[in-house]
């Protein structure tokens, strides 16, 4: 049991990549159905990839803390979501990957951050 405490990050596999993406989806059936798919695409691959980090940290599960820091960075997606046209045609999935890949290693930078100052905390609040 004292194992499982001290689990570390999980390592993702393409099916399970695959499987959270379809899981996602209807984020983008939703605002489909509003009339918005541009917006829905970009929608669902914001969520997809906050869901991505969820499932790799899923060790830190347990803390209140790491919920809290997903829900901040689902409300940080806002503002991306709203502002990129994804109407435009020239946007590619290629061209969307880095924005992706950016959007990816903000949401697991905030939860290593987070991480980090908890253990600080943690730490600070023992050694007293």
């Amino acid at each position: 049991m004292e194992a499982n405490q001290h689990e570390g990050p999980r390592k993702l596999t393409a099916g399970v990549a695959y499987l959270i993406g379809l899981c996602s989806s209807p984020i983008m059936i939703i605002f489909w159905l509003l009339g918005g798919l541009g917006t829905g695409i970009g929608a669902w691959i914001c969520f997809t990839f906050v869901l991505l980090v969820v499932r790799i940290r899923w060790d830190l599960r347990r803390h209140l803390w790491f919920w809290i820091t997903i829900a901040l960075a689902l409300l940080l997606q806002i503002p991306l979501v709203l502002t990129i046209p994804w109407n435009d045609r020239n946007l590619t999935w290629i061209i969307l990957l880095p924005v992706a890949a950016l959007d990816h290693a903000v949401v697991y930078g905030c939860v290593r951050l987070a991480e980090k100052l908890m253990k600080r905390e943690e730490g600070t609040v023992a050694s007293q």
